[in-house]
């Protein structure tokens, strides 16, 4: 790309898909077991004693919202529930030899809605990863749980917070109550707001809320109620995602498929402008934060190239050697699950597939990741190269149009940068990860 072309798409406000990891998914392919388990072996037997991250998947959901394209399923049968327990369960033990023990660094609980769960379902996966692997979460420095403002309950958080929860992660999305009927929420703002004010009286350390722009109907008026009312309520940490369109999903089936550029943009610039003045640091383009407890570590670790372990039907696993996934379906939810169930009884474990990584593709991975603020003696330790030896074309162009800078051995985008980031990052992409990207048809 060009310093013209690159220019053309900052100026017209040209927009692109949050990269929160790379590869992205829609360049993974299926991959022998054989290959998998190789790379998976060579990943974890690399650095044995370093600290890994666990990720927990519960696609359980009470509906599927309208902009859902991750792996859900609309269930809450408390048997079904049990049984999913117990193949998880069973998959951890299929990593559990290699796991050695070594210490965890963070633990997440994803979906879905794993606060469907009730304490007892919770203490049983915990006990579990006490069992399996020796883990007590009580040491784990962040025990994390993604949850739906409806599943909020004074008692039920309570009892979480006591089984070592230490973060929480609500997903508001909005607080317009035409915006979640929309998405398809049978609640009004109310509900969200409650649920915040209850976890907060709880007690957790660290609690965070998400919100969406971009959504159907969704005028920068209201994106700002939306947005204050957060800000007033005051949580350690806020995210603020542009939407992903895509097919096969609830917008999609109603048309819902353009999102306007610069639009998009003004929404970024109030709420980026309105945490701001409230004493929020920025982290990311997504996430900002205050005081000692707020952030994100399970994100941050994986940014840093630390492995991350993901058990469960539709999980994802970042490692050295490989990105795998756990097999999934958005448009055959429950078959995705019974073969879930399936696999793990015959193998062990539920991985169809994923991405074999080369020093190429980690250098790559450790720039489009970690551009934001990318400490430069970290980079050659782990790499054992600079990004310039590599990439000094790409970080030529960002310096001359001021969107990257140099200072106290880290790169670092701007604040322009920061705004672009998702567009800035494709410079890293390879050419087989593009030719991936751009023959995927989202059949799955």
């Amino acid at each position: 790309m060009s310093a013209h072309e690159l220019r053309s798409m900052l100026d017209r406000e040209v927009r692109a898909d949050y990269a929160y990891m790379y590869p992205p998914r829609q360049a993974y392919s299926p991959l022998t077991d054989d290959d998998m388990t190789r790379a998976v072996n060579a990943s974890l037997n690399r650095q044995p004693g370093s600290p890994v991250n666990l990720y927990l998947h519960f696609p359980f959901c009470e509906q599927i919202c309208g902009f859902c394209n991750l792996y859900a399923v609309a269930a809450r049968d408390g048997e079904l529930v049990d049984t999913y327990i117990t193949t998880l369960l069973r998959e951890l033990a299929h990593w559990a030899p290699l796991l050695s023990r070594r210490p965890v660094a963070t633990l997440y609980f994803g979906g879905g809605t794993p606060s469907l769960l009730t304490p007892a379902q919770l203490e049983r996966v915990l006990n579990g990863l006490q069992d399996v692997l020796g883990l007590d979460a009580s040491t784990v420095p962040e025990v994390a749980m993604e949850v739906s403002p409806s599943t909020v309950e004074h008692d039920k958080f309570r009892a979480y917070r006591t089984l070592g929860i230490n973060r929480v992660n609500l997903g508001f999305q909005s607080l317009q109550d035409t915006e979640l009927k929309g998405i398809g929420r049978a609640y009004t703002a109310h509900v969200p707001l409650d649920a915040l004010q209850t976890v907060q009286d709880v007690g957790f350390e660290n609690v965070c809320v998400d919100l969406i722009y971009g959504l159907p109907g969704q005028d920068r008026q209201a994106w700002r109620r939306s947005v204050d009312e957060v800000v007033r309520r005051g949580p350690e940490t806020v995210c603020a995602y542009a939407l992903t369109l895509r097919p096969s999903t609830g917008f999609a089936a109603r048309g819902y498929t353009e999102l306007d550029g610069p639009e998009q943009y003004a929404k970024y610039d109030y709420v980026d402008e309105q945490l701001r003045k409230a004493g929020y640091q920025q982290q990311t383009h997504v996430r900002w934060a205050r005081g000692p407890s707020g952030g994100y570590r399970q994100k941050e670790n994986h940014w840093a190239l630390q492995p991350v372990i993901g058990i469960g039907a539709g999980a994802r696993g970042y490692l050295w050697e490989c990105d795998y996934r756990n097999g999934y379906s958005v448009r055959h939810r429950m078959r995705a699950l019974r073969e879930y169930f399936d696999a793990v009884a015959r193998t062990g474990h539920g991985r169809t597939g994923g991405f074999l990584m080369t020093h190429d593709e980690r250098c790559r991975k450790a720039m489009a990741l970690g551009l934001i603020d990318l400490d430069l003696d970290w980079y050659y330790k782990t790499l054992g190269e600079q990004p310039g030896d590599r990439f000094s074309t790409e970080i030529t162009l960002l310096k001359d149009l001021e969107l990257l800078e140099e200072t106290s051995g880290r790169l670092r985008l701007t604040q322009q940068g920061i705004r672009h980031r998702d567009v800035l990052v494709q410079l890293f992409f390879s050419q087989p990860v593009k030719q991936r990207l751009a023959q995927f048809d989202y059949d799955e």
